[in-house]
C-alpha cells in the first residue's frame, strides 16, 4: 500500500485568504495524486514551523526541531504501517525539515518515502498574491475577507526576517484582483500535477 501525507501550515495568507491555505492545497496535491495512483490520503499535518509569520494572530505553529523531531516519528510509523510513503509538502517554510526527515527514514528503512514540494512544481511570484490566490481558488478554496490591490516587500526575503518586518498585510509580492482566477490557478496546477506523477512513478518502482 501507498500513502499520501499532506504537510501544510496555519498561518496568515493576507486579509483574504484562511490561515488553511497550505494544507488545502497540499491536501488537494494529495488525493489527485492518490485518484492516479491507487493510493490513501492520510489526514493532515497542519500545524508546522511558521515562526516567519509569528506576528499576525491568524498563525499558529511549533519550533522547526520540535516539528522536525515530531515529523521523524510519523514518518516512521506510517512507513512501518503503508509500506511507501509520499509527503505532500504545501507550506515552503518546512521543505528542508521535510527532505531531512525524509532522508533518515530512508536511511534507515531504504528507498520508502518520498518528499514532495508543491512550490517546487508549482512556480509562484508571491505569498498570498495573485499566483497563490489563483492556485488557491484552483483547489475549491473560498475567500475569507476582501480582496483587494497589495503591492508589499519580495519574497526573496523569506527566511531573512520575519514577514511582519516586510509586509503590513502578510501579502509579500503583488495582489492583484482582476489577475486573480481559478482557472489560472487550475492551468498551473495540471502543469505541474504531470510533473509530479512522474516523479512518483519513479518513486514506486525504485527500491
Amino acid at each position: 500500500m501507498t500513502c499520501l501525507l499532506p504537510v501544510g501550515s496555519y498561518e496568515q495568507h493576507g486579509p483574504h485568504l484562511p490561515p488553511t491555505v497550505d494544507t488545502e492545497i497540499a491536501q488537494y496535491v494529495a488525493r489527485r495524486l492518490a485518484e492516479r495512483i491507487n493510493a490513501v490520503v492520510l489526514p493532515p499535518v497542519s500545524y508546522t514551523c511558521s515562526q516567519e509569520h509569528r506576528h499576525f494572530p491568524n498563525t499558529l505553529y511549533v519550533s522547526c526541531s520540535a516539528f522536525l523531531q515530531y515529523l521523524w516519528e510519523l514518518l516512521q510509523t506510517a512507513v512501518e504501517k503503508c509500506g511507501k510513503v509520499i509527503v505532500v509538502v504545501g507550506h515552503g517554510g518546512v521543505r528542508e525539515a521535510v527532505i531531512l526527515a525524509v532522508s533518515q527514514v530512508n536511511y534507515l528503512n531504504g528507498p520508502r518515502a518520498l518528499a514532495l514540494s508543491v512550490w517546487d512544481f508549482v512556480k509562484i511570484r508571491d505569498h498570498a498574491g495573485t499566483d497563490e490566490t489563483s492556485v488557491y481558488l484552483a483547489t475549491g478554496g473560498s475567500l475569507a475577507g476582501e480582496m483587494r490591490k497589495i503591492c508589499e516587500g519580495d519574497v526573496s526575503l523569506f527566511g531573512k526576517m520575519p514577514v511582519a518586518h516586510f509586509s503590513k498585510s502578510g501579502v509579500v509580492g503583488c495582489l492583484e484582483p482582476e489577475g486573480v482566477s481559478a482557472e489560472r490557478g487550475l492551468a498551473m496546477l495540471e502543469k505541474a500535477l504531470g510533473e509530479m506523477y512522474k516523479k512518483v512513478g519513479e518513486f514506486l518502482t525504485s527500491g
